[in-house]
């Protein structure tokens, strides 16, 4: 379809310099890194400027009826030194744009909320919170997170680039189907030059960019494991004073080192992204043969010693306007800056920061700083709980719209693309599609709390007793009177 493409000298010398530099980053030892369909990575798709994978033996599925292999819309941005903001506009000019319900960067998948052959099914799964599973359900959950932990993605490569101002710092490395989306949500929360600011933090796009990104590696391990009805189950962290899935049971408890108890599945998961802050850096690339465990210690940092209270969910809920001006982590009244936890309630605990980003400073480990927090499989259940929250608020504020100003960070502007997706996907597109229209919905918890009464310093095992037992048992004693000795 694109063999009439011509290169002219001068592309002949930029390719020579792009392997010069190609080479000269394969030993570089620093890095930042986001997912790349395999076929896009190619010398041809790099020198073309073209992304469009064959389906079926054409390109974006054309002949099928899938997509079509056509150039972006341009979005008239200010042109920015960093490249990810006008993504993908560094590395193609022509994408995959599927139509109806296909999707996928060959238009080979189908948009969440469908699938068979011809995507005319609807399939619709029940995100339940974590304690609510029964333990068959919540072992293959677990079992189907280690299995991507553990299986090389077949679909995409990761970019190794150590400065993103720079084009031509290309090289890609293979990852697994779990580590691709721990460096994808690297990539994004690394901060744009000369900004606070990133693809997925700190402004409007907070919100739908980790929905998008728990649609896609939902979807990931759907076509790794077979299992087409695998969910993200939601962490209420509302419903417990502790980390009550920091269990055995669960994510593996803890010791004093804050290393994973080595009889969890979990003790065995290696982080691939340490954190060098004295670099100015959060990646380094490493031929180190042990690469960091997972840390946690939850409720051990003085500062951040506590979890979300339902108050500050009510505090949260109750704001009115999605996002405020100047949109970052000074709006104030803003349902999304509240909800990010920069915006903290008033309240008697003092707190400095609250909601989502006081949860990852509670975990007081990999979990606590941003960028690297994806390595932690609680991560994704604690996003899942972000995204719940979310659809609520969206309900009750139909009538609000994703902001359309100046003021927003280009990258995050609506019409945007989110860096660094691929169909390409505007920051505004999911406002107006409710979680029915993607495939989900979210059921509330049972009354009762299974699991929530577990917790543990090593092996996961502390008992308390239920309100409603303690009750119980004063009530019986008072009824018998003397016949029964009721001891403390």
């Amino acid at each position: 379809m694109h063999s009439s493409v011509s290169i002219s000298f001068t592309m002949l010398l930029s390719l020579q310099w792009f392997w010069l530099v190609f080479l000269v980053y394969l030993t570089s030892l620093q890095g930042v890194k986001a997912q790349f369909p395999r076929p896009c990575t190619t010398p041809e798709a790099l020198q073309t400027r073209i992304c469009c994978p064959l389906w079926n033996g054409s390109p974006c599925g054309f002949s099928s009826g899938r997509g079509v292999c056509a150039p972006y819309p341009a979005r008239y941005l200010p042109k920015s030194v960093d490249y990810r903001v006008n993504w993908p506009r560094a590395f193609y000019d022509s994408v995959c744009t599927c139509w109806g319900n296909y999707d996928g960067f060959d238009c080979g998948q189908c948009l969440p909320g469908w699938r068979g052959p011809l995507c005319l099914q609807r399939h619709q799964v029940e995100r339940k919170e974590i304690t609510d599973l029964t333990d068959s359900e919540r072992e293959t959950f677990l079992s189907s997170l280690h299995q991507a932990k553990q299986s090389t993605s077949s679909r995409y490569m990761i970019l190794t680039s150590e400065n993103t101002t720079v084009d031509g710092n290309y090289v890609f490395d293979s990852a697994s189907v779990y580590d691709l989306y721990v460096w994808i949500h690297y990539y994004s929360s690394k901060s744009y030059v000369g900004s606070e600011t990133n693809a997925a933090h700190r402004g409007p796009a907070f919100t739908f960019w980790h929905r998008v990104f728990l649609l896609l590696i939902e979807r990931d391990i759907r076509e790794l494991t077979g299992n087409q009805d695998f969910y993200i189950p939601y962490w209420d962290w509302t419903r417990t004073n502790h980390c009550n899935i920091c269990t055995n049971q669960y994510f593996g408890g803890v010791g004093q080192d804050g290393r994973i108890d080595r009889t969890s599945l979990f003790s065995k998961w290696k982080t691939i992204c340490p954190f060098q802050e004295s670099l100015d850096i959060i990646c380094i690339r490493s031929d180190a043969s042990d690469p960091p465990h997972l840390i946690r210690n939850p409720g051990q940092d003085p500062v951040y010693k506590t979890l979300p209270t339902i108050e500050d969910v009510k505090d949260t809920m109750a704001r009115q306007l999605f996002d405020t001006p100047p949109f970052d982590i000074t709006s104030q009244n803003s349902f999304r800056n509240t909800l990010e936890g920069f915006e903290i309630p008033d309240d008697s605990r003092h707190l400095n920061a609250s909601m989502h980003n006081l949860v990852h400073r509670y975990l007081n480990g990999t979990m606590s700083l941003v960028p690297t927090a994806a390595n932690d499989p609680i991560f994704l259940l604690h996003h899942s709980f972000i995204d719940k929250l979310l659809e609520k608020w969206l309900h009750e504020h139909s009538e609000d719209t994703y902001p359309d100003s100046d003021q927003v960070h280009p990258a995050q502007r609506a019409q945007a693309y989110m860096a660094p997706f691929l169909p390409l996907r505007t920051n505004s597109y999911y406002w107006g599609r409710d979680t029915q229209s993607l495939g989900y919905r979210y059921k509330e918890h049972s009354v009762h709390r299974p699991g929530a009464a577990e917790e543990s310093t090593a092996s996961g095992v502390q008992w308390q007793w239920p309100v409603l037992g303690v009750v119980s048992i004063v009530l019986l004693c008072v009824s018998v009177g003397a016949a029964i000795k009721c001891k403390s």
